[in-house]
């Protein structure tokens, strides 16, 4: 008689089969699926010194999807892009060096991991902590660190309300990474297009900045140029990919010293010492004409003069020249004043640039005032007095070391400072000088201190006597660190002079100057 089971216990016996089947399994050996081989590259470079490419993570962040190869190309682009204009230039096939796998087109870029979240690395003053931790990690790993020169990315999640470090900051540079910052969006008639170019511009543009390159801005006839367009250094990071952007040639002329696209052999960035001999400069012929001489310890190869509007803390409106030196050390420029895009009555500071093939660079300011669109020239030699027989015979204060004779000894690496060490004193400070012999004078040259406490609101009295006294009116100085002159209403005979100081620039209550002349 054959017995049938209701269809339920079957299933139940089946159920127990397979239970048991897959408890007898060795438990202890699971079979797992293989992990895929992670990806090697083959670095190199001809080059001795590269840039040092960080993708930095913090604790909340996550690598940006595809950011290896998106950094890759975003770089590679950049490096093509600086020489084209150092090729244009003439100054050969160069560009900012990285180590490359050329095969697979990937740039090297050390991925660190930081210690805290985003928060506690914002724009303002982020960036030193980053800059700690990141020289901790070389410090660690010193093969890894190819040059002086980084830059630093940092991602983000939400681009459009970024708070990490995103500017120059000596050889070190910042910048920011998210999803789609990608060179195949360029172009793009999109708010994804036109954020490629502000953030892949941007980052190219800190870069520059990285790599000892200051602001500019396009002259007037390159701006509607189809080969130049707007200045990388200027408003570059609005443009790049998407209207035409290039480097100036002053760029050019610094770039081309840098640790990592110079062809320079030997130490890099040791210190130099530059003195400017002569400077002469006039207004001839519609243009700026400027001449001079220069002693130096180090070679310089090329000088760049930056002419920036006063009008603003800023620099980017500066437009520049750049030319090499003489075999004499002389150097000499002609700018016209048709490529200054501000006119009218607009102080500028134009900023001379020794650029030292070592990589080293010595600034000189200078200043000069458009009125009525013609540059009116208030630096460039004077006939300065015999100073030999002078002497400071009266002063407010002085600090050890930093005496008042200073500014009449002929050497603008010492100053008169006023006493702070102890007992600091506040303004008003003066000098008193007696010339020794009665001259007529038309007027007063000051060479400020280069560092702080420069001087900036004096009153200039004179006297025959030493007792009765006549001024000459209230004048503010110059904030920069050349020889710069200061006209009386009318030339005026005396013998002794007292420059009261009322104020500093940095609004403290200490003061500094270097030297005091007539002419």
């Amino acid at each position: 008689m054959k017995t049938f089971y209701p269809l339920k216990t079957i299933f139940y016996f089946l159920f127990l089969l397979i239970l048991f089947l897959g408890c007898s399994k060795d438990e202890t050996s699971p079979i797992e699926e293989p992990l895929p081989e992670e990806e090697t590259f083959n670095y190199s470079s001809s080059a001795k010194y590269n840039l040092n490419v960080v993708y930095f993570l913090p604790t909340d962040v996550k690598e940006r999807k595809d950011s290896h190869r998106r950094l890759s190309e975003i770089l590679l682009h950049g490096q093509a892009f600086y020489r084209k204009y150092m090729k244009e230039y003439g100054f050969g096939d160069k560009t900012f060096n990285m180590l490359v796998d050329q095969e697979k087109e990937r740039v090297k870029v050390i991925y660190i991991q930081g210690k805290y979240a985003t928060a506690n690395y914002p724009y303002e003053g982020g960036g030193a902590k980053v800059i700690e931790e990141v020289d901790e990690y070389f410090e660690a790993n010193p093969d890894e660190k190819s040059s002086d020169h980084t830059l630093i990315l940092t991602p983000v999640e939400d681009h459009d309300n970024p708070d990490v470090p995103f500017y120059g900051w000596g050889r070190y540079c910042f910048a920011l990474d998210y999803t789609e910052m990608d060179v195949q969006f360029f172009g793009e008639d999109s708010k994804r297009g036109n954020d490629a170019t502000k953030y892949i511009g941007g980052l190219l543009h800190e870069l520059g900045h990285g790599l000892n390159l200051p602001h500019n801005k396009e002259k007037v006839s390159e701006a509607s140029l189809s080969s130049k367009g707007t200045s990388l250094m200027g408003s570059g990071n609005y443009t790049y990919g998407k209207t035409p952007t290039f480097l100036t040639e002053a760029s050019c002329a610094i770039l081309n010293n840098c640790q990592v696209v110079s062809d320079f052999e030997n130490s890099f960035y040791t210190s130099a010492t530059l003195t400017v001999g002569s400077i002469l400069a006039s207004y001839e012929d519609g243009k700026l004409k400027l001449s001079g001489t220069f002693n130096t310890d180090k070679d310089v190869n090329y000088v760049c003069f930056y002419c920036d509007p006063a009008t603003d803390n800023a620099d980017y409106d500066a437009v520049s020249w750049a030319l090499p030196v003489g075999n004499d050390n002389s150097f000499e420029v002609s700018m016209p004043i048709s490529e200054f895009h501000q006119k009218g009555n607009t102080p500028y500071v134009l900023r001379l640039l020794f650029n030292h093939v070592n990589g080293e660079i010595s600034k000189f300011s200078y200043s000069f005032t458009f009125k009525n669109d013609e540059p009116i020239i208030e630096f460039g030699d004077k006939e300065n007095f015999d100073r030999s027989k002078w002497q400071v015979i009266d002063f407010s204060s002085e600090e050890n070391n930093e005496f008042a004779s200073h500014v009449l000894d002929g050497d603008a690496n010492t100053f008169w400072h006023s006493r702070w060490s102890s007992n600091a004193t506040s303004y008003p400070h003066y000098l008193t000088v007696d010339m020794n012999e009665v001259h007529e004078v038309s007027g007063f040259s000051f060479l400020q201190r280069d560092g702080m406490r420069k001087v900036k609101e004096i009153e200039i009295l004179v006297s025959a006597d030493n007792n009765q006294w006549q001024s000459m009116g209230n004048f503010q100085l110059k904030e920069i660190n050349t020889l710069h002159h200061l006209t009386l209403n009318k030339k005026t005979e005396f013998r002794y002079f007292k420059i009261i100081m009322n104020s500093a620039f940095d609004g403290q209550q200490f003061a500094a100057l270097a030297e005091i002349m007539c002419f």
